[in-house]
């Protein structure tokens, strides 16, 4: 309750006035209270922060190095015989800065189904990165075992993963970077210098088509066909049934001056991993579950019509991994964002199903020659001692 005081004015102030007291009277007393611990301490853990902070961002930053290994690389542009294949140039070559462009795609919408009611699809991928918002320069002392360059990239932007789900509401686990090869010269005028198709293939009827593959550079939101897949609903699961293979045809005169063609294949998506499910599935049914089991339920979660469960596992937090299967990521988490590093070997090799060129490269013969070994000299009981 408030304490009302009479504050007598001092125009009115005389010797007969009533004794006004002008102050607040505090008490002050000296009673002890006992001191409780968690009033005065407050534990505050630095890694527990951390790990909420970096599992409710899942913005990427996506860089790394990429090793490219090719007879094609280094190869000169104007070719016109099977020799030319064999004999790297050091100037005006074919190298990866002119031989490919890069961009960054993911799982999309709209995957076709091999065959009716069953489980195999072919999935798309959507460009969600041009080479735009790439960067490509040479690694610092970044040769490889037989003297080439190697380089670095880096996306220059970043990539919100938690707006991305695939055909079946998954949540991404992977993007992929998309290694488009570019035809580029040789020395015929007619036919087009390098034809360049991928490889439809069925896996269940066992029919391959070999479609052209459009030289045009891509755009945000333009969509490329992926691999083949097998996805299980019950058991929440997608796995890789067969990869997508590039196949460039390389054409040459050979020694009739008989126009004939190498072929080359090679696998144009490369994947980043991002994060990993779980191996335990979980499932709930919303009509015999408690309220607890059913408001755990995720929003990526499938339903199961067969079983009448919703199935489901959850994504596996980033620095845990899996005692069991061994897997899991631990990026580094500052500036907001997780740093995705990612070493990258690309390939590209011969056809060898191909008849010419099964010929060619069986052609190619090993000499039996010997080296002239010089012996290492053990010096290692002169440690210590003067030079001579």
């Amino acid at each position: 309750m408030d304490i009302q005081n009479q504050i007598l004015l001092n125009s009115y102030k005389n010797v007969d006035s009533v004794i006004t007291d002008s102050f607040i009277k505090i008490e002050l007393s000296n009673k002890s209270s006992k001191l409780i611990e968690y009033d005065i301490t407050n534990i505050l853990s630095a890694t527990d922060i951390f790990d909420a902070e970096r599992e409710a961002n899942e913005n990427y930053r996506i860089y790394g190095k990429i090793e490219y290994l090719s007879m094609l690389n280094g190869l000169k542009n104007q070719y016109t015989e099977v020799e030319d294949f064999f004999l790297p140039q050091n100037t005006d070559n074919k190298n990866i800065l002119n031989s490919f462009e890069f961009y960054l795609v993911k799982p999309t919408t709209g995957y076709t189904e091999i065959i009716s009611d069953s489980n195999n699809y072919l999935r798309y991928f959507e460009v969600i990165a041009t080479p735009n918002d790439f960067e490509l320069f040479p690694a610092g002392f970044g040769d490889n075992v037989f003297g080439e360059q190697n380089y670095c990239f880096i996306f220059n932007k970043d990539f919100d993963i938690s707006l991305y789900y695939d055909n079946f509401n998954f949540p991404l686990v992977e993007l992929f970077l998309y290694a488009k090869y570019i035809p580029k010269g040789n020395g015929f005028t007619t036919p087009s210098p390098e034809n360049l198709y991928y490889s439809y293939w069925n896996p269940l009827t066992g029919i391959k088509s070999n479609i052209p593959l459009n030289t045009n550079s891509l755009n945000i939101g333009d969509k490329v066909y992926g691999d083949l897949i097998t996805y299980n609903k019950p058991e929440f699961k997608q796995t890789v049934y067969s990869g997508q293979t590039y196949y460039i045809r390389t054409p040459y005169n050979d020694s009739n001056n008989q126009l004939k063609n190498i072929v080359w294949k090679y696998n144009p998506f490369l994947s980043f991993r991002l994060r990993y499910f779980s191996n335990d599935l979980y499932s709930v049914n919303t009509g015999s579950t408690t309220y607890e089991l059913t408001t755990s339920i995720p929003i990526y979660a499938t339903f199961d019509e067969f079983s009448g469960n919703y199935v489901w596992r959850d994504i596996l937090a980033q620095g845990y991994i899996d005692p069991i299967s061994n897997v899991g990521v631990d990026y580094p988490f500052i500036n907001k964002k997780r740093y995705l590093f990612s070493n990258i070997i690309l390939t590209i090799v011969p056809d060898l199903t191909d008849t010419n060129t099964n010929n060619v490269f069986n052609k190619i013969k090993i000499t039996t020659d010997t080296l002239n070994v010089i012996p290492i000299i053990d010096n290692l009981n002169d440690l210590g001692k003067p030079c001579q």
